[in-house]
C-alpha cells in the first residue's frame, strides 16, 4: 500500500511540474508575444532606384529602409561628377553615371538598400547594399545577384517570425517525421505558386487581411498541437498547410514587392527569393527533426509549451492586424 501511494504522489508531482511549467511558458508566451506583435515584418529595405531618360540624363527615386516602424535614416550620395538639377532629377554628361554610390548612414545597421539601375544601353542590373560595404559601383559590369536575393530570402523566413511560428506550429500538428515532410512540403508548393501569381501583378490582394489570415492560421495550428481529438487538422495537416499556404505566398509577395522586383531580371529575382524561403524552412524542419532523435523522451511540458508561445504570439499578431484594418475603415 506504502509503495502504490508513493507511486501515485511521484505522478502527481511530475504533472503538477508539467502543468506548473506550461504555465510559465503562458505568462512568459504573452510577455513575448507582446514584444513580438511590433516585429514580425517590421524590416523593409530601402530602394534606390535610377533610370536613365536620355544619354547622361538620369531619373531617380529613393525610399529608406524601415527597421521596426521606423525609417533608418539613410542618405545617398552620387559620384561628384554628377550634378542634381531638381529634386529626383540628376545630370551626370557623357561620363554617364558611372561611379560609385554611397549610403551613409547604414553602418553596422542590419538595414539593406536595393540599388537598380536601368540605362539605355545597357540590361538593368540590381545590387543589394548592407553596412558592410555601404557603397556601390555603378556603370561596371553588374555581379550575379542570385545569391543576393537567396539572402533576401533567408532573411525575411528568419525575422519573419509569423511564418515560423506557423511552420513550427505544423510540426507539432503532424509530428518531426514523414508525415511532417508531406506537410511542409504541401505549404512550400501552395506559397509558391501565390507568390509567383502575386509577385506577377496576375493576383493582388490588399496587404492588411492577408497578413491578419496569416496570424489566424498561427492560432489555429496552436490549438491544433494542443488538442488530442482526431480532429480534420490532425488526420490530414497537409491540407491545412496547402490551403493556409496560398495565403503565406501573398505575405511573401507583399515583402518581395516592398524591395523592388527589376524588371529585367524579374525570374533570377523571383527564384532566388523563393530558394531562400525554402532553404530557411527546411532548416527548421531539420533542426526540428534531429532534436526528435536525440531526444527520444522530452519532458511531458515541452509540447504545451511551444504551443502556448506560438499561440499566444499568433494571437497578438491577429488582434494589432485586425485593429489596423478597423482603424482605416
Amino acid at each position: 500500500m506504502s509503495a502504490a501511494i508513493a507511486t501515485g504522489c511521484a505522478r502527481t508531482g511530475r504533472v503538477r511540474r508539467a502543468a506548473t511549467g506550461a504555465r510559465s511558458a503562458l505568462l512568459v508566451a504573452c510577455v513575448v508575444g507582446a514584444a513580438g506583435v511590433a516585429y514580425a515584418h517590421d524590416f523593409t529595405p530601402g530602394v534606390l532606384s535610377i533610370v536613365e531618360r536620355s544619354p547622361g540624363r538620369y531619373a531617380y527615386t529613393w525610399t529608406a529602409p524601415v527597421d521596426s516602424g521606423v525609417e533608418v535614416p539613410v542618405t545617398v550620395s552620387f559620384p561628384p561628377h554628377c550634378r542634381e538639377r531638381a529634386a529626383g532629377e540628376l545630370r551626370c554628361g557623357a561620363r554617364g553615371i558611372a561611379g560609385e554610390v554611397v549610403l551613409h548612414g547604414l553602418g553596422d545597421h542590419r538595414a539593406r538598400v536595393v540599388v537598380v539601375l536601368s540605362a539605355l544601353d545597357a540590361p538593368p542590373s540590381e545590387h543589394v547594399v548592407d553596412g558592410r560595404s555601404p557603397r556601390v559601383t555603378l556603370g561596371a559590369p553588374a555581379e550575379r545577384t542570385f545569391g543576393a536575393w537567396v539572402l533576401l530570402g533567408l532573411e525575411h523566413i528568419a525575422l519573419g517570425w509569423d511564418h515560423l511560428a506557423f511552420v513550427i506550429g505544423l510540426l507539432l500538428v503532424a509530428g518531426a517525421d514523414r508525415r511532417a515532410l508531406v506537410t511542409v512540403s504541401a505549404f512550400t508548393v501552395a506559397h509558391s505558386v501565390t507568390l509567383a501569381l502575386a509577385s506577377l501583378d496576375v493576383v493582388r490582394l490588399a496587404s492588411a487581411p492577408v497578413e491578419a489570415t496569416i496570424a489566424a492560421s498561427v492560432v489555429l495550428v496552436a490549438r491544433e498541437s494542443l488538442s488530442s481529438e482526431p480532429t480534420w487538422t490532425r488526420r490530414a495537416p497537409w491540407v491545412v498547410a496547402l490551403v493556409f499556404g496560398l495565403v503565406h505566398g501573398l505575405g511573401f509577395a507583399g515583402a518581395l514587392r516592398s524591395v523592388g522586383l527589376p524588371q529585367g531580371s524579374l525570374a533570377t529575382s523571383l527564384v532566388g527569393f523563393n530558394v531562400g524561403v525554402e532553404l530557411g524552412q527546411l532548416a527548421v524542419v531539420a533542426l526540428a527533426m534531429v532534436a526528435s532523435r536525440l531526444v527520444a523522451r522530452p519532458p511531458r511540458w515541452v509540447r504545451p509549451a511551444l504551443a502556448y508561445v506560438i499561440g499566444c504570439l499568433g494571437a497578438g499578431w491577429a488582434i494589432a492586424r485586425v485593429a489596423t484594418i478597423a482603424a482605416t475603415w
